[in-house]
């Protein structure tokens, strides 16, 4: 048994010996180096590690969560989790957690990536590829991530599983509102192409050049990956079974409707090879692939074991961290890794037939004025391009996007071929696979 997997097995006796019904432990070591820089030079570069645990309990209906920040004094700390859980009010909302005798996938990883002696060369080379691309001024920032988690529970939940990745932010500016943005997340040494990174970021720079104020009025949006990340991130959000409940999703009372076009099928694929990828959720129960919405029709909400039961459906092996949710139980249900799955366009006939629209790279501040209905508005940021007559003809600034999330999706007519991963902490999290889209009509407001 792996040191993380031992460490787990240990919490989940104590809680036991404590007198507990149930208890799981999830144990982390994750490690991380970061190199920031701005102004086309390194400005700092760090590392950081953290081990801990996540420890749910249930004890007699009572629940409780907590975070254990020094394994030095995990018993203890356990000892205390019981003890409050039996002081806490009964959980009305707890279902139990997975049960049974699971048997796990082994995962992959790029071992190279751990043994990286150089890792600011890769930022060199971004900001080289935006510099020699016309963009003088480059900054943004640059991880290495290695994340190993062992998990143990009171009803079968005995596993561990192992990533490492690396992603990388460019933002180039040509002028001081004009600015491109662009990314690389990567699990395989071989495909950090940091400076076609870069070198894309500056392209983007170029073309936002002199930007003038936007119009009002309804337009047609050709969209990158990365301005579909946050877009795709609330999606998610919004088909957990616990949002439905809580009255803060659209999609109550849809399954089996249609929510979006016929070009629409997102999908939640915690295995597939990326940044986000993992073996099991976090009761440990083996991660499967769900189908959430299938072109344009929702087929399921992601479920736990607590809310499977309440809503009288079978878990989806969604559980999210155990202590990242108020309702001490286990968190609520999100999507890993969303995918959303291509179409058969290239990017350049995306905007070949637009008549009057904008071609956006990148958006935040994604924000709703009613959870349940889907009003949203987000405002596009770096590269926003007028297309006017299915050409790029300037660039254009203080535009926000407002309207409705269940129409964005109707919307949608046209995916690129292309997909790529998109990550930034910002707004496009969590780590997704996504292409460049197209939506038709969609509402345009100014900013400011």
């Amino acid at each position: 048994m792996s040191r993380l997997k031992e460490a787990a097995s240990e919490l989940v006796d104590v809680a036991l010996e404590e007198g507990a019904k149930d208890a799981v432990a999830e144990v982390f070591d994750s490690s991380v180096d970061q190199i920031r820089y701005s102004n086309s030079m390194v400005d700092i570069s760090n590392h950081s590690r953290a081990v801990h645990a996540h420890v749910l309990v249930a004890v007699g209906g009572r629940t409780m969560a907590s975070d254990v920040r020094d394994l030095r004094k995990g018993a203890e700390t356990v000892r205390l989790i019981v003890k409050h859980a039996r002081a806490s009010p009964v959980n009305e909302d707890y279902g139990g957690i997975a049960s049974g005798k699971f048997k796990y996938r082994r995962s992959q990883l790029d071992k190279r990536i751990l043994s990286l002696r150089n890792p600011a060369n890769y930022v060199l080379d971004a900001i080289d590829g935006a510099v020699s691309t016309g963009a003088p001024d480059v900054g943004g920032t640059f991880f290495v991530r290695d994340s190993k988690w062992g998990i143990a529970s009171s009803k079968g939940a005995l596993a561990e599983d192992a990533n490492a990745s690396m992603d990388l932010s460019v933002r180039a500016f040509t002028q001081p509102e004009a600015s491109g943005h662009a990314v690389l997340v990567a699990t395989n040494l071989d495909k950090m192409r940091a400076r076609e990174t870069g070198a894309r970021a500056a392209e983007l720079a170029i073309a936002a050049k002199n930007p003038v104020s936007g119009e009002e009025g309804r337009f047609d949006l050709v969209m990158e990956p990365f301005f579909l990340g946050g877009i795709v991130g609330a999606t998610g959000g919004m088909a957990s079974g616990l949002a439905v409940e809580l009255g803060m999703s659209m999609f109550a009372k849809r399954i089996g409707k249609r929510v979006a076009s016929d070009a629409v099928t997102l999908v939640d694929d915690p295995m597939r090879r990326s940044m986000s990828r993992r073996m099991f959720d976090h009761e440990g129960k083996p991660a499967k692939r769900n189908v959430v919405i299938s072109n344009g029709v929702l087929k399921t909400y992601l479920h736990n074991t607590s809310t499977a039961k309440r809503m009288k459906a079978k878990s989806t092996a969604s559980t999210g961290p155990l202590v990242a949710s108020q309702f001490s139980m286990p968190s609520e249900p999100m999507m890993f890794h969303p995918v959303l799955e291509a179409g058969d366009l290239k990017v350049e006939e995306l905007v070949e037939d637009v008549r009057d629209g904008l071609y956006i790279n990148n958006t935040w501040y994604t924000r709703f004025q009613n959870y349940s209905t889907g009003d949203f508005s987000t405002i596009p940021r770096d590269a926003v391009l007028r297309i006017r007559n299915g050409e790029i003809v300037g660039a254009v600034k203080n535009v926000r996007v407002s309207d409705n999330l269940m129409r964005f999706w109707k919307g949608i007519d046209a995916m690129s071929k292309s997909s790529e991963e998109i990550y930034w902490w910002d707004e496009a999290a969590p780590p997704a696979h996504l292409p460049a889209a197209r939506a038709r009509k969609m509402k345009v407001t100014r900013s400011s």
